[in-house]
């Protein structure tokens, strides 16, 4: 185990009295993909949440660690970005895409059905196109819950659609204006 804390003394001291993240990230719990990596963040830098295939549960479904997370972020840490980024070779994709048709575990199966509208919107297209679809239908999501609608409808929260892709490290972004992807890392 590394620890960096003797490198960092002095960040470590100013972190410990508060932390003031301007960015939340929603991203896939897989070991591939460290957001602090990904953007050359610091410590302090951002609010993090990872569960298999970075899936934001409808608001319906009472899923109190999301929704507690989302809420903390917005209402208490103030955050301005919400990001949800998901990565290539997604194993929670991949489970997505075989629900119904393979032996699943049921917890992951329960999960996963949270995003089943992304895969009937998107029956027969690649891994890669899945994926990216799965990102988009999250982040719309995150309009579910009122504090997320009321800072983002304020102007205070910009909310990002991002894909990484683990082989290259490059970082794309959705633009709803256009619907198109771009390289933005």
């Amino acid at each position: 185990m590394r620890n960096d804390y003797a490198s960092n003394e002095e960040l470590f001291a100013h972190l410990a009295d508060a932390q003031a993240p301007k960015v939340m990230w929603i991203g896939c719990a897989d070991s591939r993909v460290p957001p602090e990596r990904i953007l050359g963040a610091e410590p302090g830098e951002l609010f993090i949440l990872r569960n298999v295939a970075n899936i934001v549960p409808p608001l319906a479904a009472d899923e109190a660690s999301v929704g507690s997370a989302l809420h903390f972020a917005v209402e208490q840490l103030k955050v301005n970005h919400l990001v949800v980024c998901g990565h290539s070779d997604c194993g929670g994709v991949k489970a997505l895409s075989q629900l119904g048709k393979a032996p699943m575990d049921r917890m992951l199966a329960s999960w996963v059905e949270y995003a089943v509208s992304v895969l009937e919107d998107n029956e027969g297209t690649t891994m890669e196109s899945l994926t990216k679809a799965n990102v988009i239908a999250q982040a719309e999501r995150l309009l579910e819950y009122p504090c997320v609608l009321a800072a983002a409808s304020s102007g205070q929260l910009s909310i990002h659609a991002c894909y990484y892709d683990i082989r290259s490290g490059k970082v794309e972004q959705f633009n709803p204006e256009d619907g198109d992807w771009s390289h933005i890392a």
